[in-house]
């Protein structure tokens, strides 16, 4: 039993929130020799009320939800590729499911892993502090509260060995900083994140901007039409408009008209939005940022790290540890493992901060990364490590003139095959086998996950899905990239519209 204050020597491990990455983080640490034997504490803090992270529903969102999850959300990736490795979701589940049915499989993964006892629910952190230093590793004293606030009474839970940060990465609205008269705009309630959006009818009749080229961009912008009066996506590269939304429908451009990015708010009663290409748009009732979010920390703060993102700087002011700019934490190493000597290895890990990447196995492999390094199976260099870091910081400094605010955003990006080369890298460090983590299909799934979203849409509106999906899965995982495989082949031969038969019948 993990109590507020220590009553053994065990090492005591505490986990930050109970969405999937501090689910499969919980998972991995008590599946260990040293949990067994009692040589290990385990506990997780969640604020809510139930595991789940994103994919758990806010009954009552208003204003600052405690997830962007929209209604008709459904997953931007196949099932196969995004499950835990050891865990599939079960056979017959639609290829791209509904966030109802992520939801069942996390609660499911909890029950089949006993994970309910270590994590304690109703719990804010209101902070983690140091609290001593030594040549093993460093204390943490955590404080908390009961959420929602009962009182102020506040337990600190001390002298914590290690620290894993897995509170994700979809809790704080990022708006871009550029954009003149914004907060006229958004203190008359023009505009707002897409954390906020729910169900497009409270738009009805009215002319939307939606800013973005991510998928919740590509799944609000077309959800509107038919609705809304007008709609604009406003993207960055005008040449990125593919056609194919993330629910794999055409766009039409009559319908959705792509433009420019934002320059300036003007007129609010007009409706005045002026792009960065001079085009003025006249008549626009609403802005939708669809712009992502910011890394948020805010149970740190000095010396561990700044207090609120800080948009100019690359590297830690001198009276912090780590810098966090909003979007990218440094230094750490692996992207996950911090570098300064005031955080010896093993005192501290923060999980799933690259992006884009499918994120349920990519931190399955950073947990088995932090069990080797606590069970003492992998030790680092971590001096070297650091100064690795620091070197290729200034080298991307270099490729983007000094702009600290680009190389920020750049840091942790993975597109393409970057994140299963590193899941390879990272399988590499520990005992498990990557061909397992990281079987060969996936990078080829993945590579074009876009293609296949659309044929499965045209699947689902032949009323085919059910029957294609009929106990796919029941003989294992092959049977899910046998199916995969084959709405490839048609998508080759072009026979989309020739209808769909399975093999395994």
């Amino acid at each position: 039993m993990f109590e507020p204050t220590p009553t053994s020597n065990r090492k005591r491990i505490a986990v930050i929130g109970a969405g999937p990455a501090g689910l499969v983080a919980l998972k991995t640490l008590i599946a260990t020799r040293e949990y067994q034997d009692k040589r290990w504490e385990v506990i997780a803090f969640e604020q809510r009320t139930d595991i789940g992270g994103i994919w758990l529903p806010d009954p009552s969102p208003g204003d600052q939800p405690q997830t962007p999850l929209y209604n008709s959300l459904t997953t931007n990736l196949p099932h196969p590729i995004m499950a835990f490795r050891d865990f599939p979701f079960p056979h017959s589940t639609p290829l791209y499911p509904k966030a109802s049915v992520v939801l069942q499989y996390l609660q499911d993964y909890v029950k089949g892993f006993h994970l309910h006892p270590y994590i304690r629910f109703s719990t804010y952190v209101t902070s983690i502090k140091p609290y001593s230093l030594g040549t093993t590793g460093v204390s943490w004293n955590i404080a908390t509260k009961s959420y929602p606030p009962i009182s102020n009474e506040e337990v600190t839970w001390a002298n914590v060995n290690t620290i894993v940060i897995a509170n994700g990465r979809h809790g704080c609205p990022f708006y871009p900083s550029n954009i003149d008269n914004f907060d006229v705009w958004k203190g008359v309630g023009k505009v707002s994140h897409s954390m906020t959006y729910r169900e497009p009818t409270s738009f009805r009749d009215k002319s939307v901007i939606v800013v973005g080229n991510g998928p919740s961009a590509l799944d609000i912008s077309p959800e509107l039409v038919g609705i809304a009066s007008r709609v604009y996506r406003s993207i960055r590269k005008s040449s990125t408009t593919s056609g194919i939304t993330t629910r794999g429908q055409p766009q039409d451009e009559e319908a959705i008209t792509i433009c420019r990015p934002i320059r300036e708010f003007g007129d609010v009663k007009e409706g005045v939005v002026m792009l960065d290409d001079g085009k003025i748009l006249s008549g626009v009732d609403h802005v939708i940022f669809a712009t992502g979010y910011d890394i948020s920390t805010p149970f740190l703060g000095p010396p561990v790290v700044n207090e609120m993102p800080n948009r100019e700087r690359a590297y830690p002011m001198p009276d912090n540890w780590l810098i966090n700019s909003g979007q990218h934490l440094f230094p750490l190493t692996k992207h996950m493992i911090p570098t300064p000597k005031h955080l010896p290895l093993g005192s501290f890990f923060v999980l799933g901060l690259p992006r884009p990447i499918v994120p349920f196995p990519f931190i399955e492999i950073q947990c088995h990364l932090v069990t080797a390094i606590l069970s003492g199976k992998v030790e680092m260099d971590i001096e070297g490590e650091n100064s690795a870091v620091h070197a290729m910081m200034e080298e991307m400094l270099r490729r983007f003139d000094n702009r600290s605010d680009l190389a920020a955003r750049e840091w942790h990006r993975m597109d393409g095959e970057r994140q299963f080369d590193y899941r390879v890298e990272i399988a590499n460090l520990t005992d498990v086998d990557p061909n397992t983590m990281i079987p060969e299909w996936q990078r080829r799934v993945y590579a074009r996950k876009l293609e296949l979203r659309k044929a499965w849409k045209e699947i689902e509106k032949k009323g085919e899905d059910k029957r294609v999906t009929k106990d796919v899965g029941k003989g294992g995982e092959h049977e899910w990239v046998e199916l995969m495989d084959r709405i490839l082949e048609e998508i080759d031969k072009g026979e989309q519209n020739r209808g769909w038969t399975k093999t395994t019948d």
